[in-house]
Formats: structure tokens, sequence, C-alpha cells
């Protein structure tokens, strides 16, 4: 059985199959068919709901990806449980907003809307209760942030945004959702006895028992956040025999500072998220948590972990070519063994890694930032939110004392089965001069080379987001915006184009 509570009430759920999807239990077995199913792929945010697991803060998440088995402990607030229960229920804060500016429209979105503005109206208000001063461009970026996950498929985004920020400027009141702040549910342990013969999951507390289930089941599907692995269930309707959740190990989900090949800095566990990882980002690496920005929506960074990220070995995901430019390590386990790998050898071939098959992946080691040591991610995709790479190209370098750019690591994603380092790419920014490769100064001769450069590192193929030819020319394209930047940051008075216009984004705004 999965105990939780669902909108305030204790609720039980008989088990289901290993990768139903709360979603389906939601709409089927507990009749709440307020949230609704889109694209079941976790981008267009109709099914989200409200949730609050052991140990973390409310968050938004997409019922679609979610395991219902995932529910255990959890608190889950659904559409239904905005509006006050009383005997005469009154709309809560985030529903008069939206009725006030007329932000619903066909309907069929606005459930999901509803949701992702009242958890941003309760992280708001626990922010202005701490003390923070919040402005006006600071909640824009909030309003963005939260409502990125969400399409209207009216096309009503005027009226939603009215009605976030007027619900942020208190108009409406307090936010009605209560964020208990840390749970202190206990996790559950292993499959219990009564699942049916539809298979297992499995939900481990400890690192010794999650080790032996791999061992056991070296079959089974690893989950954690579960945004990619149950696209597999959702959209190839598969069925899962068994699967194992990461989420309960105390020790995948730790972020600690420590060292090894001689330098310091950090074991992230492999089942932290995306949301977890973003303030150590930030305040070391901010051009990576500004790529975190850009990684699926808030729902996804809520539940996708790095771990998850690194382990489907998909070629454009897009913590890979952050990591391994900033050279980053991989621990792998098993029962009777423990290795360290760098992540730039970890992946062989598409899909294919050096994980065995009684192996997890434990952590990885981020290296602290060294001294002068600098870094830019360039990420292309068809939309700025909520969308997969076509490629992504990360630069790390550091300056000397004399300001000049050295010890290149450079890597991609999106241009070759696997995501890589560019050799060729590190040797040409170390022999030429920076102001060679600035967009003012190149020149016919120095464009070939850089082409050549990455078509020796690089054959990617072509697919749906983009063929060979565009990803190559663009990823040569980066060249000179990276130099741009380089000696704009060393003549910032003289600066030969401004920062701006390297970013096609910021440009068009």
């Amino acid at each position: 059985m999965i105990d939780f509570t669902l909108n305030g009430r204790a609720c039980r759920l008989p088990s289901p199959a290993p990768g139903t999807s709360v979603l389906e239990v939601l709409r089927t077995s507990l009749g709440q068919d307020g949230t609704k199913e889109g694209c079941a792929s976790g981008d267009c945010g109709a099914c989200t709901i409200a949730l609050q697991g052991p140990g973390h803060n409310m968050s938004t998440a997409n019922a679609c990806l979610m395991p219902a088995h995932q529910l255990a402990g959890c608190d889950l607030i659904t559409v239904e449980g905005l509006a006050s229960a009383s005997q005469t229920p009154t709309l809560s804060a985030v529903q008069q907003a939206l009725v006030s500016t007329h932000a619903s429209q066909c309907g069929f979105c606005t459930p999901g809307i509803a949701m992702s503005l009242a958890v941003l109206h309760v992280r708001h208000q626990r922010q202005i209760d701490q003390g923070e001063v919040i402005d006006a461009r600071q909640r824009d970026t909030m309003i963005d942030h939260a409502l990125g996950g969400n399409l209207c498929r009216c096309t009503g985004y005027r009226p939603i945004r009215e009605a976030a920020h007027r619900l942020l400027q208190g108009e409406f009141g307090p936010a009605s959702l209560q964020d208990a702040g840390d749970s202190t549910a206990e996790a559950h342990d292993t499959a219990p006895d009564d699942e049916p013969d539809t298979g297992r999951f499995y939900r481990p507390v400890t690192l010794q028992a999650l080790l032996a289930l791999r061992t056991e089941h070296p079959d089974a599907a690893l989950i954690a956040g579960g945004t990619d692995l149950m696209l597999e269930h959702t959209q190839r309707l598969r069925d899962f025999p068994a699967l194992i959740d990461t989420t309960q190990v105390a020790a995948l989900g730790k972020i600690e500072e420590g060292e090894h090949a001689g330098q310091a800095g950090w074991w992230i566990g492999a089942a932290v998220s995306y949301h977890q990882l973003m303030p150590l980002l930030r305040e070391h690496y901010p051009d990576g948590a500004e790529l975190l920005t850009r990684l699926g929506s808030e729902q996804i960074r809520h539940r996708g972990t790095l771990g998850g990220n690194i382990g489907n070995a998909s070629p454009i995901g897009d913590m890979p070519p952050l990591l391994i430019a900033l050279d980053a390590y991989i621990q792998l386990m098993s029962q009777d063994n423990e290795r360290i790998l760098k992540l730039e050898d970890y992946f062989l071939d598409y899909k294919r890694t050096q994980l065995m098959p009684d192996e997890i992946i434990h952590s990885v080691f981020l290296p602290r930032p060294l001294p002068n040591q600098r870094l830019a991610v360039h990420k292309l995709s068809k939309r700025r939110d909520d969308d997969i790479s076509t490629l992504l190209g990360v630069f790390a370098w550091r300056r000397d004392a004399s300001g000049r750019a050295q010890h290149w690591r450079v890597a991609f994603g999106g241009m070759a089965g696997v995501p890589a380092r560019a050799p060729h790419l590190e040797v040409l920014l170390t022999l030429q001069a920076l102001e060679s490769l600035t967009p003012a100064r190149l020149t016919a001769q120095t464009r070939q080379q850089i082409e050549q450069a990455v078509q020796a590192d690089f054959s990617p193929l072509s697919d749906v987001r983009g063929s060979r030819e565009y990803r190559l020319l663009a990823a040569s394209h980066l060249i000179p915006r990276v130099a741009q930047r380089i000696l704009n940051e060393r003549q910032p008075t003289t600066s030969l184009t401004p920062l701006e216009s390297l970013d096609a984004y910021l440009a068009q705004s």
C-alpha cells in the first residue's frame, strides 16, 4: 500500500504496477480529474501538482512523469485542494487572481498554471517572511521561471502574467497552501509484500540495500526523478517489470565538501536534484547555474537528478558537457567494488557507458574553481525555455598574469554519439591570438581553421533538432563569441562588441 496525504486528507492507495504515474492514479482510482493530461512528456505542465516530500519544501512536479509509488510519505495537493474546504467553498487567492484578470481561457491548461502559481505564491511569501527584499525585476524572473513549464494553448500569457504579478503584490491575500517546511515523514523501505504480480517497485533506504538490490536485479531500471525514464512508459507504453528507486538513500542525496586527485571540491550524490544543485552552482559557477535555468522547467528541475542526467547517457544531456569541461569525476559502486573515473572517460558510445550491470552511480566530484578560472556556456535550442539542446558548448579557461586565456577545456553535447571534449578546438584556442578570433578581426582563413578544428573533433548526425551541417556551423560560430567575451572582460572600458549582442535572446529582448 502507498500512504500519503491528498489535499490534507490521509490516503491509502493499493500498490499499482511499477510504472504507473501519479496522473494515472489521480484520474482513475482517486477520481481527481482536475489534473489534466496534455503532452504526457513533462513539456506542457497541464498535469502540474504541488508536492512536499520528506525533507523537502513544497514544489511543483509533473504528475505524468512521477511514479505513483513515490507518493509514499508525501503531501500531495491538486487543483481540487486550492479552494477553501469549508461548507461554503471560496476561491483561493490564486484562483481569484486568474478570474479577476480573465486569465482562464479554454480552461484546459488552467489547473496546471494555477498549481504553478500557488507554489510560487508560497515560496514568495516565505522569502518575504524571512526578510528578503524582492524587487519588481526579481519578481518578474520568478514568474518567468515558475510559468516556464506551463504552456497555454490559447496563448493567453499576458493576463496570466498579470494575475501572477497582482498575486505576488498581495492584492488577493496571503498564500492559501501551507508549506510545512521540512517534512518529517518516514520513507518506506523495499517493496511491500502486497504488490501485484505486475512487478515490483523497490524503495531501499540504505546504500547497502540499494547495492544488494542492484546485484539481485541487474535488469531492473534505476529511477530517481523519472523525468527521462518515465517517457518509456508514457510515450512508448513500456511496462517495467521492476524499478529500483534511489531517492530514499540518504548517501545519494547529499552534497559534501571533499578532495579528489589533489583538488578540493564537492561530492554530489547521484540523487541530488537540479534544484538542490542550483545554490552551489550559483555561488561558484554562475554560468552553470544559468544553464540550469534552461534545463527543462521548474517542474523538471525539482525532480530531475544529476545522476539521472548522466546515467541515461543521452548525447544531448545538458550536465555532462558542463561537468566534463570542469574536469569532473564520477564514482561508480557495486557490492564488491568501487571505482572513480574521469567523467569524460565514462561515455563509450551512443547510450553505452562504463557502468556495469551490478553498479550504480554513487556521486560526482566537482572541483572547486581554480584561481582566475572562467566559464562560458552556450545552449542552442529551438525554444529558449523548457527545450532539449540541439547542441551545447561549454568553454572553461584560466587567465594567466597577463590576462591571457590558457588551459582550455572545451566540451560539447549534441555533436556526437556521446558528450565529449574538443581537443582540436582546445589547441586552436591556446595557440591563436584571441583578437584574431573575434568577429571584427576574423578572416576567411581563420574562420576556415575554426571550422576544420570543429570537423576534426566531431562528426554530428542530422535529426529533427538540426542537420549535421547546422551543428558544425553553429559550433564554429561560438568561438568568435567566446573570444569577444574574453576581450570584453579584459578591456571593459573599450568593448569592441556589447555583451548583450553575444546572447541571441538578450539581443531580442
